[in-house]
């Protein structure tokens, strides 16, 4: 007593197909929606914090770099021992004013 459709197919086997199609197309909608509301975004942000790091690395390089041209410079201008003094001078006077900007 199969009850059958018109494809040849079974009452049983049709509903069966139907809950796995179903099945699929929810996983399907699932997986569009965390791709499009959480991976894209995070990813996104990901790489442009990579990017970030790198431009910050290569800006802190190029500092450096340039903080030793500056330094060479002024050595070749007073002295080794001038040039300590002022770059020394320099740096308590910046540390000074910072300190006293975080104490407000």
């Amino acid at each position: 007593m199969k009850q059958e459709t018109k494809g040849g197919k079974t009452v049983i086997g049709s509903v069966l197909e139907l809950v796995d199609l179903i099945t699929l197309y929810v996983k399907k909608q699932a997986k569009s929606i965390v791709d499009q509301s959480i991976t894209g975004p995070i990813g996104n942000a990901a790489r442009k914090a990579a990017f970030m790091i790198l431009a910050f690395s290569l800006f802190s390089l190029a500092a450096i770099f340039i903080a030793v041209g500056l330094f060479l410079f002024l050595v070749s201008i007073t002295g080794y021992i001038l040039a300590y003094l002022i770059i020394g001078i320099l740096l308590t006077i910046a540390g000074f004013i910072i300190w006293r900007q975080a104490r407000r």
